[in-house]
């Protein structure tokens, strides 16, 4: 075989001089260009195959390979990136301690794993087999799988792209458009890194249920969509080679096409990568040590801060005497405009200085005192006036004045300001008095002269209370400002140190200028000394020599020891009754036959009817729950036996689909739709697009809105919510005119309307009506939306089944057992199992004919009990099995699978046996009590007429004590004990929310969401926090939803345990006095809304702003604070959101509480009146009493039958 190598302009000398370079800066790059040294060194391309987890990375190679040379798991294990080509026969653990241990053939990976402990302590593997499997001068590498679930593993396969020359990206079936996939390759363009796409495992392909064309062609929409352009897709199955559409030859002849012939190994595009990587580091750095400020802008922002705090400083240094100023100003200028005296004043001056006149006299007898009584009268006349015109003319328009000079210079001190409100001059007789002249004649010259004394002397009161006020106010903005003086001060101190930052700053950005350019310059220059090739060389040699070789014949190790031990399951089986329902009913209707046409026995034979009814008018809701692509739709028409839901690996807007039996309205075939209304709808765009501000408008408008502002390509919301908005944008023409309406389509419809995302979108639900041996059971089976999909966190449409439901079935995928979407929906029935009466939930592990083997069947089985667990789902019922498998055999009339019938037999079990428990149980105490009323018939025969007065008597009297104790039985200390519960139970919530907050932290703010420094950082912070802030606000609505159900649970128990206080004390009053069972109807669950639906986003400003750059923030930890102060912010308000809950929890369930009560004490009073009623009937009654004993000996026959307990 002959191979030309093509090597890039890239020597071994500037890669080894970039390496110094880096080296210095202490980053992780220049390990990377360690790798690229040895690539080049050692010539090798290197082909990595990639993929989302359990797509069958392993099993490709080992396929391509025809080696088994990699092990596979279908569950979570070590990942690790294997480097493979052949040579020596050894492979090599390198370890994070800087160790490297090496094995010799034969070695066994789980050996490796398990000396080294953990893949954390492995950095990566080289296996060298001794087989030529591959060409010198080539290498496999096989990488951790890519999981939204486990970004570390995701983190780790990018890592290692820096060495790949060519990548196979493989996808499995089901999972072609996960977004964790397309945004995968998304990275691996952006590094020109050419890729083959490979959609494995298309054994799962079903051509009745899509073609193969539709499904290719939706493949080729969503790449075109997310801009994916792989040089070439290949469709593969390892399971069936034969199968239509494998082109596994074709990847084959493709990897040795790779193989053969011209070899080109890459090195510049790598090293250009690695080059704006680092970068990209060095301008973080840069912007943590200095933030982002504009360099050319530095200058005038910090003449244009100085010239601020310099004007400011003096501003304040001013305040005071302009204050004074103007205070002045305006006091003069308003007593200079005062006129105090007019004509009319002056007028009754001069009647005042007259009386003041020596030898002023009034009349001639009694003058004296006529004299002084007009004396004081014309004093009041003149000082009235006098004090009005003070008032209106200085003193209301100078306490106006003067506020305003208070308020314009901002004075804070209440006092000061009360005391110009305050401000008034009174003016007294004795001051009027004082100003007189004795003896000065009374003219015109002298008046004017004396009221203008008087003015000045009320200016000049004025001035002196005035003078008082202004030195109050110099005094408070003196001390108001002491300390922002102080402040700007230490400004304008510390602005030296800015200058002196800006100059750091300067010479940081002039030093980043110079890392970037000596990087760019070791690209064009070929003057190296051979210092960077001597310490490359050195480092390898020394990790060389680390190397620890292992004997593996020295390990005492088992492959079962070292396994977990695993906890072993058995299903909790429920002491229910084996009685079918069929002899049930039939000794039900030979009670009623013996018993029908006697007096006295009506509501007994009503009782046993109503039992009968329930038992034979069965009616169940079997809710299926899972993620999407887990198998539900395929395990629903397992469950039926017939192709009824389509089947599709492409993600759909779900809807719920209801499978009904048929009725005389509603025959086989016919389906009914369900259209969302518009609030709805325009509720899930809102909902959808809350972080964008969405207009207050109708659904149309919203719809333009989201068109206008392009958010269908907003790549900062999620790509299933950007479809989901496409979807409704591309429907609404059509669907308009259906909205909030319900219509009828033909069965051939129902696929295109469940598949169809544009009419997807638009629909609550759909109504198979189909006639089949399920429906026939009286079971409807719900396909719910997906655990992920936009209706399953945007609707109640879980809750509500998960409290109505009669059985529910969650179907998780064998080759992705428990995904994110699946743990958040499994820990809320972990809140809830336990609250209902019986155990109605059932685990479907599908897809599990994909299991090589039933060792690894078993291992898939105990890592989902081991996980429902942990999720607090204890003992649940588990059942692997494949669906397609039954499907089949179900269609061909053929005998059951195993797994198929052992889940089926147990599940049809507890729907005829299990759920009919209850309503037996009922019906074999009726029949009792029923034999209980012919012997007291029978003993009445034997008593005479005033025996049977005396007894109706006595029977009036019992019944009246009775009807009085359950109308004063008090149900208080059960209210107390419900508000206990409540509060009990929310007090919980916020103590799990404190013990979760981390995890939930950390899956929001990791190295893969925050990937930018400086503002990019800062707008990648607040949107993990928006994120975490919507996951927390949905998961205490589920909290708060669980908590709804194991309340309304206890409130159903206390109401049966106060029931019983009426049994046992009818019962001790008389023995006629046996009430039949008495069930709680449904509790209607309280309206909860979501937590932090309006919330403003500003109260973690404090928060984001901790963020400097992604080093400090994960290597420095500074994410602890961030998480710290986001947490401090958050749950006083979710504290808040529960303590309203709590009240509304308490006032609802109290009226739902009191409602209980009045119906149980108005059924008990109304079945002891039927009693007595009836039993005094029995005593009037002249019956043959040997046709009595025969019917007593029936009924005593039946009641053995059944082994009840003769009371």
């Amino acid at each position: 075989m002959t191979q030309k190598t093509i090597n890039k302009a890239v020597t071994k000398e500037q890669i080894a001089a970039m390496y110094q370079l880096m080296k210095q800066h202490h980053n992780k790059n220049a390990l990377k260009l360690i790798d690229l040294y040895e690539k080049l060194h050692k010539n090798e391309f290197v082909i990595s195959f990639a993929g989302h987890f359990s797509a069958g990375k392993s099993s490709m190679i080992n396929a391509v390979l025809g080696e088994e040379i990699l092990p596979k798991s279908p569950i979570p294990t070590s990942a690790n990136v294997v480097k493979i080509n052949s040579g020596k026969g050894l492979a090599r653990a390198y370890l994070t301690t800087g160790e490297t241990i090496e094995f010799h053939e034969p070695y066994d990976m789980e050996i490796i794993k398990a000396y080294s402990k953990d893949k954390d302590a492995i950095k990566r593997i080289e296996l060298n087999t001794s087989k030529p499997l591959i060409p010198a001068g080539y290498a496999l590498m096989d990488t951790p799988g890519i999981d939204a679930a486990d970004d570390a593993d995701r983190i780790m396969t990018e890592g290692a792209l820096h060495t790949v020359d060519y990548l196979f990206y493989i996808m499995d079936y089901n999972h072609v458009q996960s977004e964790v996939n397309l945004q995968f390759l998304r990275a691996v363009q952006e590094k020109a890194i050419p890729y083959a796409i490979i959609i494995n495992q298309m054994d799962k392909h079903d051509e009745n249920e899509l073609s193969f064309e539709a499904f290719e062609s939706s493949i080729n929409r969503t790449f075109e969509q997310w801009n994916i352009q792989p040089e070439k897709i290949y469709y593969t199955s390892l399971k069936d080679p034969n199968i239509a559409h494998n082109q596994l030859e074709k990847v084959k002849s493709k990897l040795k096409s790779l193989m053969t012939g011209v070899r080109e190994v890459e090195i510049a595009t790598p090293l250009h990568q690695v080059m704006k990587e680092h970068k990209h580091y060095l301008i973080q750095q840069y912007q943590e040590q200095f933030g982002e400020t504009d360099d050319s802008d530095e200058s005038a922002a910090i003449d244009n801060e100085y010239h601020d705090i310099a004007s400011e400083l003096e501003r304040l240094e001013q305040l005071p005497r302009l204050l004074e100023e103007e205070f002045l100003q305006e006091l003069n200028q308003t007593l200079r405009n005062a006129y105090l005296m007019p004509a009319a004043l002056r007028e009754r001056a001069e009647q005042f200085l007259e009386s003041q006149q020596k030898g002023f006299k009034v009349g001639l007898l009694g003058a004296k005192k006529k004299t002084e009584e007009e004396i004081d009268r014309r004093i009041e006349a003149f000082l009235t006036p006098l004090q009005e015109s003070i008032e209106s003319t200085v003193q209301w328009k100078l306490r106006e004045r003067l506020a305003e000079v208070a308020e314009k210079y901002e004075i804070k001190d209440e006092a000061s300001k009360q005391h110009i409100q305050e401000l008034e001059i009174r003016y007294t007789k004795e001051q009027l008095l004082k100003l007189v002249k004795p003896g000065a004649n009374l003219n015109g010259d002298y008046v004017l002269h004396y009221t203008d004394e008087i003015a000045n002397d009320i200016k000049l009161q004025f001035k002196r209370e005035a003078r008082k006020i202004v030195d109050e106010l110099l005094q408070a903005i003196n001390k108001e400002n002491a300390g922002k003086k102080q402040e700007y001060m230490r400004l304008k101190e510390s602005f030296h140190e800015k200058l002196a930052e800006k100059q750091k700053r300067n010479e940081g950005h002039e030093r980043l200028q110079q890392q970037i350019e000596q990087m760019n310059e070791i690209l064009i220059s070929s003057d190296f000394d051979n210092t960077g090739v001597i310490e490359i060389q050195q480092h390898i040699a020394e990790r060389n020599a680390k190397i620890k070789e292992i004997d593996v014949s020295t390990l005492n190790w088992d492959k079962k020891e070292n396994n977990q031990q695993r906890e072993e399951w058995t299903e909790q089986q429920q002491n229910t009754a084996t009685t079918s329902s069929e002899s049930t009913l039939k000794v039900l209707d030979k009670t009623i036959q013996e018993v029908e046409g006697l007096l006295g026995f009506d509501s007994l034979i009503e009782d046993l009817k109503e039992k009968k009814t329930r038992l034979s008018n069965r009616n169940y809701t079997i809710a299926l729950f899972g993620a999407f692509s887990a198998g539900k739709s395929s395990f629903a028409n397992a469950l039926i036996g017939e192709n009824v839901l389509p089947v599709s690996p492409n993600p759909t807007t779900a809807t719920v689909n209801r499978i009904c039996p048929v009725t005389k309205k509603q025959p086989h075939g016919t389906v009914v739709v369900t259209l969302k209304d518009e609030k709805s709808l325009a509720e899930d765009v809102m909902q959808i697009t809350k972080h964008f501000s969405p207009p207050q408008a109708d659904l149309k408008g919203l719809l333009d809105w989201v068109v206008k502002q392009e958010l269908t390509r907003e790549k900062s919301l999620n790509q299933m919510y950007r479809a989901y908005l496409t979807a409704m944008i591309t429907g609404y023409p059509v669907m308009e005119e259906h909205i909030g309406a319900s219509i009828t389509i033909e069965l051939t419809d129902f696929a295109t309307y469940v598949t169809d995302e544009t009419r997807a979108c638009y629909i609550a639900s759909m109504d198979l009506y189909y006639d089949s041996a399920l429906t026939r059971q009286g079971i409807t089976l719900v396909d719910t939306p997906g655990a992920d999909s936009v209706n399953a966190r945007h609707t109640n449409v879980a809750f509500e089944y998960i409290k109505h439901a009669d059985a529910i079935l969650y179907v998780t995928y064998y080759n992705h057992a428990l995904s994110r979407a699946d743990r958040d929906f499994l820990t809320q029935l972990g809140r809830v199992k336990e609250s209902f009466q019986l155990d109605k939930m059932f685990f479907i592990v599908n897809a599990a004919d994909l299991a090589k083997n039933e060792e690894e069947l078993q291992l898939v089985v105990s890592y989902v009990q081991e996980q429902l667990v942990k999720l607090g789902i204890r003992l649940p019922r588990l059942y692997p099995l494949s669906s397609k498998r039954s499907l089949q055999e179900k269609l061909d009339s053929s005998t059951l699978n195993a797994q198929m019938q052992a889940f089926e037999d147990r599940f049809y079990q507890f729907i005829h046996q299990d759920l009919i428990a209850l309503t037996q149980q009922a019906a074999m105490w009726d029949i009792s009590r029923t034999y209980h009323a012919l012997v007291r018939l029978i003993e009445s025969l034997n008593l005479d007429e005033k025996a049977k007065e005396d007894r109706k008597q006595d029977l009036l009297l019992k019944q009246r004590r009775l009807e009085e104790f359950i109308k004063t039985a008090r149900s208080s200390i059960f209210l107390d004990r419900i508000h206990d519960k409540i509060e009990k139970q929310l007090f919980y919530v916020l103590e799990r929310l404190s013990i979760r907050y981390h995890d939930m932290f950390k899956d929001f703010f990791n190295p893969a969401t925050i990937t930018e420094s400086g503002s990019m950082g800062k707008v990648q912070v607040r949107k993990a926090m928006e994120e975490l802030t919507d996951y927390i606000g949905y998961e205490l609505l589920q909290e708060l939803q669980a908590v709804a159900i194991r309340v309304e649970t206890f409130m159903q128990e206390e109401a049966q345990r106060f029931y019983q206080l009426f049994v046992t004390e009818s019962k001790q009053t008389d023995e006629i006095f046996e009430l039949s069972n008495w069930s709680a109807p449904e509790i209607q669950t309280p309206d909860v809304a979501r937590a932090f639906d309006k919330l403003d986003f500003s109260i973690f400003d404090k928060a984001v702003v901790t963020f400097k750059g992604t080093k400090s923030f994960f290597e420095k930890n500074e994410k602890e604070k961030t998480k710290e102060l986001f947490f401090e912010a958050l749950k006083p308000l979710a504290k808040e959101y529960i303590e309203t809950n709590r009240v509304h929890f308490t006032s609802e369930y109290g009226e739902a509480w009191e409602s209980l009560v009045t119906g149980l004490k108005g059924f008990s009073a109304n079945a002891i009146n039927k009693l007595v009623a009836n039993n005094i009937e029995m005593m009037g009654t002249n019956l043959d009493k040997g046709a009595l004993l025969e019917k007593q000996t029936m009924i005593r026959s039946i009641i053995r039958e059944l082994g009840i307990e003769e009371v």
